[in-house]
């Protein structure tokens, strides 16, 4: 018996108990960050031995693809990873996080409309992201108009509507600054 076969099956109970136990337990909310590690780095390992014990027992899996049962659970086992990947994340499709909803609705609005948010008016909001180097804001411009579609951009520029104002000489002054 070859030195890698003395390893193979083992190797694969031993990946294959942790990855289940780790992954059942995760499934129930029960999870660690070693809990987690182990999950994801001895999963990649799994793939490994899995292959390797593929590889040595060649002969005996050959077999499998001559059984109309064998073939079907292998080819469903196939069509269901990949479609995993097919079907449309549902958390996306809500709007992801809601912080990110948020900015994405307000985003659309006015600065006039925004200013009464930032306890400041639109004038100020203008006056704040021009000192920023955002060009052409009115305060009918909305943060969309000014940052473009890329949320990132858009929470950059809404983290300028956030400045209480101390650094523009007192034109505006929000709740920060006053208490």
């Amino acid at each position: 018996m070859s030195t890698l076969r003395k390893f193979a099956t083992p190797l694969t109970i031993a990946t294959f108990t942790i990855v289940g136990v780790t992954g059942v337990l995760w499934y129930f909310h029960f999870i660690t960050s070693a809990g987690r590690w182990m999950h994801e780095i001895i999963g990649l390992a799994m793939m490994i031995v899995v292959g390797l014990h593929v590889v040595l027992n060649w002969r005996a899996f050959k077999t499998y693809f001559k059984r109309p049962l064998a073939i079907g659970i292998i080819v469903l086992g196939g069509v269901l990873t990949v479609g995993a990947y097919l079907v449309p994340d549902q958390t996306q499709a809500r709007g992801g996080p809601p912080q990110f909803a948020a900015f994405s609705k307000f985003a659309d609005e006015s600065l006039t409309t925004l200013g009464p948010i930032f306890d400041t008016t639109g004038e100020i909001l203008v006056t704040r992201l021009e000192d920023a180097g955002y060009s052409g804001a009115s305060t009918e411009s909305t943060i969309a108009d000014l940052a473009g579609d890329n949320v990132r951009a858009q929470m950059q520029a809404f983290s300028v509507l956030a400045a209480d104002g101390a650094s523009l000489g007192g034109q505006g002054q929000g709740a920060a600054a006053r208490n």
